[in-house]
């Protein structure tokens, strides 16, 4: 088919500038590769990089599995859908449409990219990831290329926004399976065959070969991730300033280093990853013990119904409140905590909630605010989701 072509021949064409503006953006290095296809490629998720880093890595071309949102970007969407027609993958709604389009990719003979985890990581510790993953790589009857990248945590923290920091990153190629190899094992073996490949904790690579992430404003919008104050216990008094990150209840303060350290004088966790892990117990407690009020609140939030892959159509602005038994979103929409059978994350800050009536709902502030907090309540609170594909 012809667009086929065209994708191939911008693959081809684009890569060399796509390797050359990755060398000086992010002092990037990868291989040069072309496993024998079709195959399934999965990558640890760390940027929003990701598919241009792996991309400049293969001279085969690939058809990434991304998020919708990336197509309601305007002209920018509309030059990514032309030049290489990415499967999309609607955050916090169901998967069965994006898993029928890569088996149908995989069976006409072309590659497909994923990154299973299906969200960026926030501590540098690459996430879990669905055991369907395992089953679709088995089903698909193509190849398995694993693949993995180091550095791009602090290259990029989830946490920063559009932030970008420049160390040292690379990509690699873990493995190549053969569709035989793969057809002598079971779903169970395909999946820790993958958590292994593609582990990687930016904390303690970085212990064992410290690299300076040089930037500007270190600290800034940390608190997007961390509402926890480890000194007072104070919940949402935590704030960034430049490379400083402090609490406004205890005075509490650390300095965020380039090496992505942390120091002080009275340094409970000298690193985000065990400070995200305390923060996980405190979490687990305030929804254990909340009663009948709001676990959370927040304000100047603004609630969208996505419509389709293109389209969002306002509903209402106001209060985001969490309870132990229902979600309550700007607007007057309430989703009892049963019914949310997806949510997921833009940024650091844009949450995107599907429910098992197939209801769409995007939530957006302008204003610096940890949501990562309502999804990471609402699993423990027995909301039935997954990430990822």
């Amino acid at each position: 088919m012809a667009y086929r072509k065209r994708h191939q021949l911008l693959w081809t064409l684009l890569r060399p500038l796509a390797r050359l503006i990755l060398k000086l953006k992010f002092n990037y290095t990868t291989g040069d590769h072309a496993p024998k296809g079709p195959f399934l490629l999965v990558c640890n998720h760390v940027t929003d990089w990701d598919p241009i880093l792996v991309g400049a890595a293969f001279r085969t071309q690939m058809y990434f599995v991304t998020s919708e949102h990336v197509l309601r970007q305007g002209f920018v969407s509309r030059f990514i859908r032309w030049a290489q027609a990415p499967i999309a993958r609607q955050k916090g709604g169901s998967a069965a449409g994006t898993v029928k389009a890569m088996l149908r990719t995989l069976r006409d003979g072309h590659n497909v990219g994923l990154f299973p985890e299906g969200n960026r990581c926030w501590d540098g510790v690459t996430g879990d990831f669905p055991a369907s993953t395992a089953k679709l790589v088995r089903s698909s009857g193509a190849a398995l290329v694993t693949f993995r990248l180091t550095g791009g945590y602090f290259s990029s923290p989830r946490w920063a926004g559009t932030s970008i920091r420049r160390g040292r990153m690379r990509g690699e190629l873990a493995g190549v399976y053969t569709p035989e190899e793969l057809r002598r094992m079971s779903a169970g073996e395909i999946r820790d065959l993958i958590a292994h490949d593609l582990y990687e904790d930016a904390y303690a690579r970085q212990q064992e070969q410290p690299v300076p992430f040089r930037g500007r404003r270190l600290s800034e919008h940390l608190e997007t991730l961390l509402f926890t104050c480890p000194k007072c216990g104070s919940l949402h008094r935590m704030r960034s300033r430049d490379d400083l990150f402090f609490c406004e209840e205890c005075g509490f303060r650390v300095r965020y280093l380039p090496t992505g350290f942390l120091e002080g004088e009275e340094l409970l966790f000298d690193n985000i990853r065990d400070w995200c892990a305390r923060q996980d117990e405190r979490l687990r407690a305030l929804c254990e013990e909340a009663g009948n009020g709001p676990i959370f609140r927040d304000d100047a939030f603004d609630l969208y119904r996505v419509e389709t892959a293109r389209r969002l159509e306002k509903a209402g602005s106001g209060e985001l409140r969490l309870f132990r038994d229902r979600l309550e979103l700007p607007g007057g929409v309430t989703l009892p905590i049963p019914s949310i059978s997806g949510m997921s994350l833009r940024g650091p800050s844009d949450l995107f909630i599907g429910t098992g009536e197939g209801d769409s709902y995007e939530v957006h502030t302008d204003e610096v605010r940890c949501t990562l907090k309502y999804l990471q309540a609402c699993r423990l609170l027995g909301s039935p989701f997954e990430y990822g594909v």
